[in-house]
């Protein structure tokens, strides 16, 4: 959990954004304007950015998990 949000609803919101940014791209063509095509990047990065956070602190309940049985 990260706050009061399970992994998989992390995962999720990051994959819906990823099937709205795959949307946008379709509508807007390679000439679109610039304002449009940044906000696209930025929603995609914060997508990347949810699934990097999500793997860090699994990776980090896994160590943790590791130390705790080492002590007992």
């Amino acid at each position: 959990m990260i706050e009061s949000m399970k992994y998989e609803e992390i995962i999720k919101i990051s994959k819906d954004l990823k099937q709205l940014v795959a949307k946008l791209e379709q509508i807007i063509s390679d000439d679109g304007p610039q304002d449009i095509k940044d906000f696209i990047s930025t929603v995609e990065g914060y997508s990347k950015y949810l699934e990097t956070t999500v793997q860090i602190n699994q990776d980090a309940d896994i160590a943790l998990q590791e130390l705790v049985n080492k002590i007992h």
